[in-house]
């Protein structure tokens, strides 16, 4: 969930829990990251970069408008973080060309893998996307006749309209 209106671009990501392995019941965990942590924030006035993890935590609660819990969340919760200056390049403004492809055009004994190569129609920032990286690399070098997972297109997909129209109106 992104607050588009968020000085700082503020978004956070609840997975699915418990996320890890050993995670104790009724603890519950999310994370959260900034685009401009640069500025001051809507609800607390200090740049995000200069915020302590408590401070982080005040204006997502802000931000979620949970004014009558919020005490209880800040003594249950504990907040961590964690400077990531490169973390946004992904999500950076580009164009199709701006990186290769996987086995560009005529390469015979090498290809590019990870977050940055260009896979026509998936999204980067998930493990599959390299990991189909280095399955289109091997595949093609190694004439490997599988064929390799296809992508999901969730915003094409009536099943996760339902869910998500579902949500909505509930």
């Amino acid at each position: 969930m992104t607050w588009k209106d968020s000085r700082w671009l503020l978004s956070v990501v609840v997975p699915a829990q418990p996320h890890f392995r050993d995670q104790e019941e009724n603890t519950y965990t999310l994370w959260g990251h900034a685009l401009f942590g640069d500025v001051p924030g809507d609800h607390v006035p200090k740049k995000m970069d200069d915020c302590t993890g408590a401070e982080v935590l005040d204006e997502l609660l802000g931000h979620l408008g949970f004014d009558d819990i919020a005490d209880e969340v800040r003594e249950t919760t504990r907040v961590t973080t964690v400077q990531m200056p490169y973390a946004g390049a992904q999500f950076q403004r580009r164009a199709a060309s701006d990186r290769p492809l996987v086995v560009p055009d005529g390469a015979r004994n090498f290809a590019f893998l990870g977050q940055f190569v260009e896979i026509p129609e998936d999204v980067v920032l998930t493990v599959e996307y390299s990991v189909r990286s280095a399955m289109i690399a091997v595949y093609h070098h190694f004439d490997v006749d599988k064929e390799i997972p296809p992508m999901h297109h969730g915003l094409s997909d009536p099943e996760v309209a339902w869910s998500a129209l579902r949500t909505a109106l509930a």
